[in-house]
């Protein structure tokens, strides 16, 4: 294996690819330590703690997202807004005809309606997903301040953050090596 690695190293479009790739990585990581405004991360932690959520739907969301969803980072709703959408729409091509049809015979052009949609999908999603952590947070007392302001930004930064973790999946596929969204998901994994 080792040996494989050196003969794929040796291969400069290969090695490109490889580097980008952990780069991309390496930039979710560090997302992963910057903290959402207007929350009060040690507060959070503690009721992550006590409260005993590892073995609740808030615990998965904890894991998929590489523990960034207990410590209220930017990256906190991680791929998992993505993903829903994917097999949202994924169903949805099944059960709507229009969408079938272009998802068969659209060719190049309907693959890139699909996957926009999928984007738009995407957005709708993380906007939800967001508004229940702004919940969990105003209803356990975990927000430093009160208002419409620290909740829209709350809101806009865990949506933004769940964007831009799209964008970078979306990026590894195209430059760098295997699944965009796959290496993410691994990248929470080895954290």
């Amino acid at each position: 294996m080792l040996q494989t690695f050196r003969n794929a190293w040796r291969i400069e479009e290969l090695r490109k690819k490889i580097l980008f790739t952990l780069l991309i990585v390496l930039l979710y990581r560090l997302g992963n330590a910057v903290p959402v405004p207007f929350v009060d991360t040690k507060a959070l932690a503690e009721y992550f703690q006590s409260s005993g959520l590892q073995n609740t739907i808030l615990g998965l969301f904890n894991v998929m997202s590489g523990g960034a969803f207990s410590q209220a980072t930017i990256f906190a709703l991680s791929i998992q807004p993505y993903i829903n959408a994917s097999i949202i729409i994924q169903l949805l091509c099944i059960a709507i005809p229009a969408l079938e049809r272009l998802q068969k015979e659209g060719g190049e052009e309907g693959k890139k309606k699909i996957a926009s949609i999928t984007r738009y999908a995407t957005v709708a999603i993380a906007l939800l997903q967001a508004f229940g952590y702004y919940m969990i947070c105003k209803n356990y007392g975990i927000l430093e301040q009160s208002g419409i302001w620290p909740a829209l930004v709350i809101i806009v930064t865990l949506v933004a953050g769940s964007s831009f973790v799209m964008w970078l999946g979306e990026q590894v596929n195209e430059f760098g090596i295997g699944n965009g969204i796959s290496m993410i998901l691994f990248a929470n994994i080895i954290s």
